[in-house]
C-alpha cells in the first residue's frame, strides 16, 4: 500500500482529471458488461464439482511441478492473501487525481471490467480441469486433515486465482496510469512495483502449497493478457503499447517481488497446522534449497580481490 501512496502523491499532478488520452468509454455498455461478466463468474463458481477426484500422476511442468507437492504453509497463504488484496487496491488508488472527475470513473470502470472478466475467465478454468492442489499429495496426516476440510477447493488448482488477479490488476492499472501521464517515473513505478507485488503473490502461493509452477505461469499470463487487452480494446485509435523502459521496470518488478518472495521468512512449520504431532514438514522449493546451498566469500584476483560464489547444487 506504500507503492500506491507513492505513485499517488508522484501521479498527482501528471494524471489528468478530465480525459483518458485516445480512449473512448461508453459508460452504460461498459457497465453492462461489467455486471454481466460479474452474474457469469459468480455463476460459474457455482457449478457443481466432479464426486470421483484422482489425483494426477503426471504434471504439466513435470519434475519441476512434482518438486513441490510436499509444500504447506498457512502462513504463506495469509500473507499471499493481504499481498493481492494490496495489488487490486494499488490502482484504485493511485488513478484517482487529487479531486474525483468523470475519467477516474471511467478509470476504474475499465480496471473494474478487466477485473471482472479475469474472474469469470478463471472460474470457468478451474471447474473445467479440476486439479489437485499440491498440499493433496502430503503424506502428513494433518495436511491430510486440512485438505478433508477444503472440500471442492483442493480441486481447483489451475489455474491460479491470485496470480491472474494480481497480474490483471497490475497490468491494467500500469496501462491506464501510462495514458493518463506522459511521466516516465509514474510509468515505471506503476510497472515495476505493480509486477513485484503481483510476481511475490504468485510465487506465496506455490510456498503455501496451493499451487503448482505452471498454475501461477499460466494465470499470470492470462492475467497480464486480459489486463493488457480490456483498455487497448477502448483506445481510440492505436493502443499504448509499453516502451522499452516500461517493460524494464516490468521485469525488474518480477525479478525483484519473486526474489523477496521467494526468500521471505516463514513461520515455523508447527505453526501452520494447530497441535501436529509430529510438526509438518515444509519443504523448500528448488530455487530456495539452491540459494541456501551457495555461500559468498573473498577471492583473490590478479588484479586485487573479489567475491567468490561457492556450494555443491
Amino acid at each position: 500500500m506504500l507503492f500506491a501512496v507513492f505513485v499517488k502523491t508522484l501521479t498527482a499532478p501528471a494524471i489528468a482529471d478530465d480525459v483518458i488520452a485516445g480512449h473512448v468509454i461508453d459508460r452504460p455498455s461498459s457497465g453492462l458488461v461489467l455486471g454481466s461478466v460479474l452474474v457469469l463468474g459468480v455463476g460459474l463458481s457455482l457449478v457443481p464439482m466432479r464426486a470421483d477426484h484422482a489425483l494426477w500422476q503426471h504434471e504439466l511442468f513435470g519434475d519441476d511441478d512434482a518438486a513441490v507437492r510436499a509444500n504447506f504453509s498457512l502462513r504463506a497463504a495469509q500473507i499471499s492473501d493481504a499481498a493481492l488484496a494490496a495489488t487490486v487496491a494499488a490502482p484504485i488508488l493511485y488513478l484517482t487525481g487529487s479531486t474525483i472527475e468523470d475519467a477516474d470513473g471511467d478509470r476504474l470502470l475499465i480496471l473494474g471490467e478487466s477485473l471482472a472478466i479475469n474472474l469469470a475467465v478463471f472460474e470457468g478454468v478451474k471447474h473445467l480441469v479440476q486439479r489437485p492442489r499440491p498440499y493433496l499429495y502430503s503424506t502428513s496426516p494433518d495436511v491430510a486433515r486440512y485438505a478433508n476440510s477444503q472440500g471442492d477447493d483442493a480441486y481447483q488448482s489451475f489455474y491460479s486465482a491470485h496470480a491472474a488477479t494480481a497480474f490483471c490488476a497490475a497490468t491494467a492499472g500500469a496501462y491506464l496510469a501510462a495514458v493518463s501521464s506522459g511521466d516516465h517515473r509514474v510509468r515505471s513505478f506503476a510497472w515495476g512495483g505493480g509486477f513485484a507485488a503481483a510476481a511475490a503473490v504468485a510465487n506465496l502461493r506455490v510456498r503455501a502449497g496451493k499451487h503448482f509452477y505452471s498454475d501461477v505461469a499460466v494465470g499470470s499470463a492470462i492475467g497480464i493478457a486480459i489486463g493488457y487487452a480490456v483498455p487497448a480494446l477502448h483506445a481510440d485509435g492505436r493502443p499504448y503499447v509499453p516502451d522499452l523502459g516500461d517493460l524494464g521496470a516490468a521485469v525488474a518488478g518480477l525479478l525483484g517481488g519473486g526474489l523477496i518472495s521467494e526468500l521471505l521468512p516463514l513461520a515455523h512449520p508447527h505453526d501452520d497446522v494447530r497441535g501436529t504431532s509430529p510438526p509438518v514438514v515444509v519443504q523448500r522449493s528448488r530455487v530456495s534449497r539452491t540459494l541456501h546451498a551457495l555461500h559468498l566469500g573473498p577471492t583473490p584476483i590478479p588484479s586485487g580481490a573479489g567475491i567468490g560464489i561457492g556450494g555443491a547444487l
